[in-house]
């Protein structure tokens, strides 16, 4: 005698839309409207990128609204060439926005550490990818607002001189 169709196997029977199914998980990147804005770069990191077989520096941005409020993480990337080892070269945007961020170019031909980036507010464009499903990046670090000073200790200088009475 065949088993009932309820059980297969010791098994309750499920149609195939009643199964569950895993969830499939993708990395979302935010869309913001383009134009300038204020940020903070809060993590920089070099990797070995695996699609391109090249070198990069990754620096996420945290950028803010015109009072202070956070609106988007988002990335911005640099190429650091295909080589054994990571490579600026003098022309390279990164050497640019390196000696920019430092203040001078390096004082060491060895030394561009992507940590001169981190904890630092500046003004920074922001424009989305040219891709079939674009998302927001940081295209351009316009200029620096401060040395290396936190978001909050940002914000608590400038409550600060916004209390000062103005000069005659």
């Amino acid at each position: 005698m065949a088993a009932p169709p309820s059980t297969l196997k010791g098994r309750p029977f499920q149609p195939r839309d009643a199964q569950q199914e895993p969830e499939i998980g993708f990395a979302e990147y935010p869309r913001i409207e383009h134009g300038m804005y204020n940020g903070q770069c809060r993590r920089a990191r070099i990797y070995k990128d695996p699609q391109f077989q090249r070198w990069c520096v990754l620096l996420e941005w945290d950028v803010y609204d015109m009072h202070f409020n956070r609106i988007a993480r988002l990335p911005q990337w640099f190429n650091l060439g295909n080589g054994v080892k990571p490579h600026a070269g003098r022309r390279s945007l990164y050497f640019l926005n390196w000696c920019r961020a430092n203040g001078s170019p390096p004082s060491r031909r060895d030394r561009l550490s992507p940590r001169v980036f981190t904890n630092r507010m500046a003004r920074i464009n922001i424009d989305d990818t040219k891709a079939e499903f674009p998302y927001s990046v940081v295209k351009e670090i316009l200029g620096y607002d401060t040395g290396n000073l936190s978001a909050k200790q940002q914000l608590q200088t400038a409550v600060a001189s916004a209390d000062e009475p103005a000069l005659p």
